[in-house]
């Protein structure tokens, strides 16, 4: 039997909950699988469970090439709750989860897309992408106009407040002859603000992202590593304009691997111009980053018909 322990993002409350529910449960589990962010060689001072029980499961990047150590005063007394109660000294969830471990690691990307994954040790199991399979939302509901490239425009569900960002994207294609756009600006930003929209552009809070993909031509993103092997899966070209953490990485990789543009906004703010050249980019050089995203493809395939063998390798 299994244990899974995730959502690292409610730090002491997390942590509570975890030294809670087993303290209480009286299963004698093979295998527990944690979320790559927990301090887990501090919570076994409480668990008491053999290191060899452990998996962690890796929904980033192992490395960064970023300066992330970003801690904030909020991480940091979720984190104090839980020390004083434990009388533990828990270290943050960005420091955890790119400090090197021998814990065995499931990463739920492939080899070839990793960041210098020519690091990577025998600890490292590449699971690929996992894509969530939802179902249809009845009422999202557009016309996609068959003589127009659809742009698919969204930063994600968390660092998305980005209103001057989506009014730049409004500029750059009102009024096009050769794009149609969806821009997601979250559930933050009140649709009015931006008075009359084009008529080749809609805006939403919300877009059902899987459910949208199979129609979008050109995905421009945050690049969070979900958003974006969805979109690779996809078959579509990205422009990656990352946020946070480890979306630059992926920008980085996406670039790299030729399947997508990068576009720094943490350098320079994004301007029309940069919106509209990246785009035109993408049509010039289909070919270039089709070629690209099919070699990314066949890799994410590779590792997920896998699975089975490592799981075989890792749960024995």
């Amino acid at each position: 039997m299994f244990s899974y322990a995730g959502n690292a993002l409610a730090f002491g409350g997390a942590y509570d909950a975890i030294f809670t529910l087993l303290s209480k449960d009286e299963t004698k589990y093979d295998y527990y699988i944690f979320d790559s962010f927990f301090d887990i060689q501090e919570m076994n001072k409480i668990l008491k469970i053999p290191i060899s029980k452990f998996v962690l499961i890796c929904t980033a990047f192992i490395f960064t090439d970023e300066n992330v150590w970003d801690v904030t005063p909020q991480r940091k007394l979720g984190l104090k709750s839980a020390d004083i109660k434990y009388n533990l000294n828990l270290h943050d969830f960005v420091d955890i989860h790119y400090t090197p471990n021998k814990f065995k690691k499931l990463i739920l990307t492939s080899k070839l897309f990793h960041l210098r994954s020519e690091n990577t040790d025998d600890t490292c199991y590449f699971m690929g992408p996992y894509i969530e399979k939802r179902k249809i939302d009845e009422n999202f509901t557009f016309n996609k106009d068959k003589n127009k490239k659809l742009i698919f425009i969204s930063l994600g569900t968390i660092f998305n407040n980005e209103d001057n960002f989506y009014a730049t994207c409004i500029e750059a294609f009102k009024d096009s002859e050769e794009y149609q756009v969806i821009i997601s600006i979250g559930k933050f930003i009140d649709i009015k603000q931006y008075g009359d929209i084009p008529k080749n552009i809609s805006i939403f809070n919300y877009v059902p992202q899987t459910q949208l993909l199979p129609d979008v031509d050109i995905f421009i993103t945050h690049g969070g590593l979900n958003s974006t092997q969805e979109g690779l899966l996809y078959g579509i070209p990205l422009i990656i304009i990352p946020q946070k953490y480890d979306q630059f990485d992926n920008a980085r990789r996406v670039e790299q691997l030729e399947a997508g543009i990068f576009l720094n906004i943490s350098k320079n703010k994004i301007t029309i111009d940069d919106l509209k050249n990246a785009v035109n980019n993408i049509v010039v050089n289909r070919e270039k980053y089709k070629k690209g995203i099919d070699k990314i493809i066949e890799s994410f395939n590779e590792a997920r018909n896998n699975r089975k063998n490592i799981y075989e390798k890792i749960f024995v």
